[in-house]
């Protein structure tokens, strides 16, 4: 299994903030947060970018069950963070994994995620 994976969408593969596709990819608390961005199309694409990096580093097909059971959020004043439920988590847990840290980015049209397993620090600091 990776440690990292990295995912970069480019302005052909990201449609318009209304379009219904969306729904196939982000939960609803996920397109409203967007949507409230003025380029809301990068802000969504970014949590797609990152789901399809969690699967990527997870090995597992980000089919739509994948993508509506892992959720990118941020809360105010912090940076994105992953949460996991239903497969992913399961896997997660069996695996005895660390959670998956995340970061986004967006600007002219692209965005990407880089979604990475942390590694302890030498002498358990």
């Amino acid at each position: 299994m990776a440690a990292h994976a990295l995912v970069l969408l480019p302005p052909e593969r990201i449609p318009d903030a209304d379009a219904d596709h969306w729904h196939d990819w982000l939960t609803p608390e996920e397109i409203s947060f967007s949507r409230g961005f003025r380029r809301a199309h990068e802000h969504l694409a970014a949590r797609k970018a990152a789901k399809l990096a969690v699967a990527s580093l997870l090995g597992l097909p980000a089919d739509p069950g994948f993508c509506r059971a892992v959720e990118v959020l941020r809360a105010p004043g912090a940076g994105p963070v992953i949460r996991f439920g239903g497969t992913p988590g399961q896997l997660l847990r069996s695996k005895d994994l660390p959670h998956p840290h995340v970061s986004l980015t967006h600007a002219r049209g692209h965005a990407a995620a880089l979604v990475w397993l942390p590694v302890p620090k030498a002498g358990g600091r």
